[in-house]
């Protein structure tokens, strides 16, 4: 039986949820609140919090709320429908980066290849645009 917050992998490898968010933050590649100002309508920018968070806190203009554990069942490489395909460039945010760095990760995984994570979540972005 699994221990919390322990992750047993098919070659029997174990991950704590911190080396998890290290290998995400590791593979999915971070893009700057002033480099996605500059030409935000360039992305499809999604919002992988908790529909709850975004009603007490709010959310960067023309985001989508995809909340982290619906992510793969939301969105694919051939949503074409969606606006969506492999090449499609993505910005995620979550709160402060770990839970995006996690959805990033799992949309590169999706086959996803032009996949950033917002440094410094919706915090950052909201010491930015003060």
């Amino acid at each position: 039986m699994p221990i919390a917050g322990i992750i047993i992998y098919e070659d029997n490898r174990n991950m704590t949820l911190k080396e998890l968010i290290a290998e995400a933050h590791s593979i999915v590649p971070k893009i700057s609140c002033e480099s996605f100002a500059k030409d935000p309508d360039n992305f499809i920018i999604i919002d992988v919090r908790e529909g709850t968070e975004i009603a007490e806190t709010g959310s960067i203009p023309n985001a989508v709320n995809i909340p982290r554990g619906l992510i793969e069942m939301k969105i694919s490489p051939s949503s074409d429908d969606q606006g969506f395909n492999a090449s499609t460039p993505i910005i995620v945010y979550c709160g402060g980066g770990s839970r995006a760095s996690l959805a990033g990760k799992t949309l590169i995984d999706l086959g996803f290849k032009n996949v950033q994570n917002l440094a410094g979540g919706f915090r950052g972005w909201k010491e930015f645009s003060n």
